[in-house]
């Protein structure tokens, strides 16, 4: 998957691990604020893209520390909020996507042995 930012061009795009996948989903609330909305799609683009000018960060603890560093180089670049908004929205829909849903779960639960017991 692509994704295009004005001033630093098209940009591949990849899952981080599941861990910071859960991350940032857990984080997505519908009753934010446009301020963290922001940050959090700023955080994905930065964790999926393979761009080496963006900030990288493997586990995201403090959305506010690492999305503000994150803004600060994207908007410093001249991307528009828009873009950062629409592009980050591509980058969390994949990182969402990429964790397991309650279906597979039990789907995986259901043909899973449970351990054998020591006797």
């Amino acid at each position: 998957m692509k994704i295009t930012l004005h001033t630093f061009g098209e940009m591949n795009i990849s899952t981080p691990s599941l861990s910071t996948c859960f991350d940032i989903i857990s984080q997505w609330s519908d009753s934010q604020s446009r301020s963290v909305t922001g940050r959090l799609c700023a955080i994905a683009i930065c964790i999926c893209s393979d761009d080496t000018r963006l900030p990288k960060q493997r586990h995201v603890t403090n959305t506010v520390d690492y999305g503000s560093r994150c803004l600060d180089v994207l908007l410093g670049a001249d991307v528009p909020v828009s873009q950062i908004l629409e592009s980050g929205m591509q980058c969390i829909g994949l990182m969402a996507g990429a964790l397991p849903s309650a279906a597979e779960v039990e789907e995986t639960e259901n043909f899973t042995e449970p351990p054998e017991q020591e006797t």
